[in-house]
């Protein structure tokens, strides 16, 4: 049976522009590419690029305890002061991860989750089933809000043309948000990204689309600007190792072995999943997250084995060809002793296995220089 796929109110913008393809991303018809992914990659890494950030969902909790309420579902200190950015888990009491998602603190009474892509189905209701009880408003506005991405070194120089507020690294650092007007439309324009570079989310009423999508075209044509597909924001998450919930992360993997630690805050008031990930900590993880590069050509596929020694013992997530780095790269699950760089990995692959090694992630820009210039 085909598959009918939901369409981004950009769907049509994308199409007009010249979108080569598109492929289904959580259930949303995505352009795969416009020029091509290297072609993408390089002008994100020189330049700017546009992408489509739709399929991500918007809660809001508003109301006296509407603090308490995200203090109690989220792994991260969320603290009650307006315009900052926490990147935060949501877990099972098992310390497994529901969801992984950035909160906007719009108000000490009123924040906005943003939920994976894969789970807007899902965390309104998980959420709603923890704090139910509290005296806080739960509003899912998914459908009503869409967001628009532009990422790359001279983003800032571009939005800066057409937005009301001063988005200068001094006014708005990293994880940082403010709500103003870009384009004379209202919106919320966060410090945010999935590329390692400077970047900002622009999140608005999808009724303006069309709109806001000419106007940081037209901003950006004497900067280099260019148009990006998401199966080039893919390229981005793994050269960054940003997890997609279901393939790398889910409820069976708990933030100490996703390398996820410095999103979790163990001595802040109870939160759910808190006494597991105590345990977790207390008696250590037995497989951890790592990044491999591979010898040759080839490109695993996402789930294919990976073997230590001759035995079978992890499964790598997700790889593929990085341009930044102009090598095959990959992340997986290995055993926490053969976790430390240098280790030698065979990956299972087609026609044969490939040869890999353990190196430290992510893979660039570790530092995290480029995001906060």
């Amino acid at each position: 049976m085909t598959r009918i796929l939901k369409r981004s109110p950009h769907y049509g913008q994308h199409v007009a522009h010249g979108a080569k393809g598109f492929f289904d991303f959580a259930g949303w018809e995505m352009p795969e590419t416009f020029t091509s992914v290297e072609d993408e990659v390089k002008a994100c890494r020189s330049a700017a690029v546009l992408f489509d950030g739709h399929q991500m969902g918007e809660l809001h909790l508003k109301g006296p305890e509407a603090h308490d309420a995200v203090q109690k579902v989220c792994a991260n200190d969320i603290k009650p002061e307006p315009g900052r950015c926490f990147y935060s888990s949501l877990l099972n009491e098992d310390g497994g991860i529901v969801d992984d998602l950035v909160v906007l603190c719009l108000a000490p009474d009123h924040y906005l989750l943003t939920a994976a892509a894969f789970n807007v189905g899902k965390t309104p209701g998980w959420v709603r089933g923890r704090v139910g009880g509290m005296d806080v408003e739960i509003e899912d506005l998914t459908s009503g809000t869409t967001i628009i991405e532009i990422q790359g070194p001279k983003s800032r120089d571009i939005l800066q043309k057409i937005t009301e507020a001063d988005i200068s690294n001094e006014a708005l650092p990293y994880f940082r948000f403010v709500e103003t007007k870009v384009a004379g439309i209202d919106c919320i324009v966060a410090r945010l990204g999935v590329t390692g570079e400077l970047g900002y989310e622009i999140v608005y009423d999808p009724g303006y689309a069309y709109t806001m999508y000419d106007a940081i075209v037209e901003a950006g044509k004497d900067d280099g600007l260019q148009l990006c597909g998401n199966k080039t924001v893919g390229v981005f998450r793994l050269e960054k190792v940003y997890h997609i919930y279901t393939r790398d992360i889910d409820e069976g993997t708990n933030p100490f072995e996703a390398g996820l630690d410095k999103a979790v805050r163990l001595d802040k008031d109870d939160f759910i999943g808190r006494d597991a990930l105590l345990r977790v900590k207390q008696r250590g993880v037995s497989r951890r997250l790592v990044g491999f590069e591979v010898a040759g050509g080839g490109v695993p596929t996402p789930g294919a084995p990976i073997e230590i020694d001759g035995r079978e013992c992890g499964k790598a997530t997700f790889a593929g060809y990085s341009p930044t780095l102009a090598k095959t790269i990959g992340i997986g699950y290995v055993p926490a002793e053969h976790a430390a760089a240098g280790t030698a990995l065979v990956v299972g692959a087609e026609p044969e296995p490939l040869e890999a090694t353990v190196v430290e992630i992510p893979f660039f820009d570790p530092r995290g220089d480029r995001i906060r210039m």
